[in-house]
Parts: C-alpha cells; sequence; structure tokens
C-alpha cells in the first residue's frame, strides 16, 4: 500500500538520530516525532551512534552535550560519518523539549534551502557544460559541412539537424 504523502509527491518524513542518554532521549524524542512528523531513532553512546550512521542516512544529529567530544570536526568519527546530516551539539538538561524541535526544525529548514541552492547550481553548471559543448558540435559540423564530400554532406546536414534540434530543447 502506498502513503498518500508519497503518492503527491510529498518527500518522506526526515529521519533524525538523537544522542542522548535515554532519560533525557525519551521525551525529546516524542516531540521531534509530534511536533516535526519526523522519524527518531535515539542512541545512548557515541558509539553506537556512529554504527548508526555508517548504517543508514540522516537528515539530522541532535547530540546532548554532556557526550559531546572535544575532537575536532575532521577528527571525530562521528562528524566523518555524518555524511550531509547537520550536528547540533545541545545541552538537554537545561533545553526545553519545544525548545529542541525549534532548533531542530531551524536546522532541518536551513538544510533544505541548502540543498535546494546546491541543487540549482548543479543544475545551471551541467546546463551552462551543455550548451557549451553543444555549441561546439554544432560549430563543429557546420564548418565540416563547408568542406563535406557529396557522400558525406546528408550525414553532416542530419548532424547540424540534431545539434540544432538538442540546443532548442535545452532552450526550452
Amino acid at each position: 500500500m502506498t502513503n498518500p504523502q508519497s503518492a503527491l509527491g510529498a518527500p518522506p518524513p526526515a529521519a533524525l538520530l538523537l544522542i542522548a542518554p535515554e532519560s533525557a532521549a525519551q521525551p525529546i524524542a516524542e516531540a521531534l516525532r509530534s511536533e516535526l512528523h519526523a522519524e527518531v531513532e535515539t542512541i545512548p553512546s557515541r558509539r553506537a551512534a556512529v554504527a548508526s550512521l555508517r548504517r543508514k542516512d540522516f537528515a539530522l544529529v541532535l547530540i546532548d552535550e554532556s557526550l559531546a567530544s572535544d575532537d575536532s570536526a575532521t577528527t571525530d568519527p562521528l562528524y566523518q560519518h555524518a555524511g550531509s546530516a547537520l550536528i547540533l551539539e545541545l545541552n538537554l538538561a537545561l533545553s526545553s523539549a519545544a525548545r529542541v524541535v525549534r532548533q531542530a526544525r531551524s536546522a532541518l529548514a536551513r538544510r533544505t534551502q541548502d540543498l535546494a541552492t546546491a541543487r540549482s547550481a548543479a543544475t545551471a553548471l551541467l546546463q551552462s557544460e551543455l550548451n557549451t559543448t553543444l555549441a561546439g558540435v554544432l560549430l563543429e559540423s557546420q564548418l565540416a559541412l563547408r568542406d563535406a564530400s557529396p557522400a558525406q554532406a546528408p550525414r553532416l546536414r542530419h548532424l547540424v539537424q540534431l545539434a540544432g534540434d538538442l540546443r532548442d530543447q535545452l532552450r526550452a
């Protein structure tokens, strides 16, 4: 059976990883599930979190400051295996569930915006590269057509036509 949201093209719920002692994790995880409609996996230790990050992609990793490391982001295994997930270090002893939800919502919105910007930039770059390559093919085939023998001319005219059609499709 299909999910009605996925049938409408809605993105699947975000996957969040919450690294915190069990007593602090449960109320926060429930608030994240209900407010953000997110899939939340709770892990009590950094080592278990690294193993989970190796198995699955997460949009956001929330870690209690009591479990944070003094390692730099370049040497910390948690950061190394986070992939594209944002990592938020929070003091869950001082933060309410509502505050954590607000911070998570803000981080997820920022991540969505960053991904959209990256997709847009990649699309523009690909379009530019395709247009440049296509312009080269079109120019080369037009120049070759000038000096073509009668046997080669029909093929080169067809190549010029195909390149022109592709250029028109890219412009649309």
